[in-house]
């Protein structure tokens, strides 16, 4: 992974360089991220294995998703929760990470035109 996809990832999940440096880098220093995504710190496989992880859950639940929209008939809609508190109170199990999956695969099936937002 380079810079340039390090940092398309991580906007992809909507989080700023804190946000990533706290959830995906546990508590990493924000300028320590910064320096991975100007290419003056080579980034750590645990970082890079990580974003992957996070990327083949996001492409996961999208393709699930998809395909019930195929076979299904009527409105489309699907929750957007604007913080977290709100994910929580439906998804009590669900981590800062398993939110910014799902309001990704959200933003995402939304600007397709496949679902809109609840």
């Amino acid at each position: 992974m380079n810079p340039l996809e390090l940092q398309a990832l991580r906007q992809l999940f909507f989080m700023s360089i804190d946000e990533a440096a706290t959830y995906i880098a546990n508590g990493t220093e924000s300028e320590t991220w910064r320096l991975w995504e100007s290419g003056s710190q080579p980034i750590p496989s645990k970082i890079i294995d990580t974003l992957m992880l996070m990327n083949k859950k996001r492409k996961q639940r999208l393709d699930a998703i998809i395909e019930k929209i195929n076979n299904r008939i009527g409105n489309n809609t699907m929750r957007f929760f604007p913080d977290y508190a709100d994910f929580r109170t439906v998804y009590t199990e669900g981590d800062y990470i398993e939110w910014k999956i799902y309001q990704s695969v959200a933003a995402e099936l939304y600007a397709h035109n496949l679902e809109r937002l609840c």
